[in-house]
């Protein structure tokens, strides 16, 4: 990114993030399952449970991570020093 004139102002993890989101899918999911069972098979309601858990797994375990980059085109001294949460 330096080579072509960004600077980088921030890195975030959202490791725990998305860790948090995806055990909320999979609550809503399984939350409607009789409604989701009128539109797929058992097949599909089983790889998609597993794929809910397993990705939210690995972000909890730190198998894989996620990184949110902010940068500007050039100089920018007008972004906040600190991350308000």
């Amino acid at each position: 990114m330096s080579e072509d004139g960004f600077h980088t102002l921030d890195v975030e993890n959202l490791r725990l993030h998305y860790n948090r989101t995806l055990l909320c899918w999979e609550k809503n999911f399984r939350d409607h399952l009789d409604e989701i069972s009128t539109m797929f098979d058992g097949r599909f309601i089983r790889m998609w449970d597993l794929y809910l858990s397993a990705c939210a797994a690995t972000f909890h375990n730190g198998i894989i991570d996620l990184h949110q980059i902010l940068a500007s085109k050039g100089i920018n001294n007008d972004i906040p020093m600190v991350r308000w949460y």
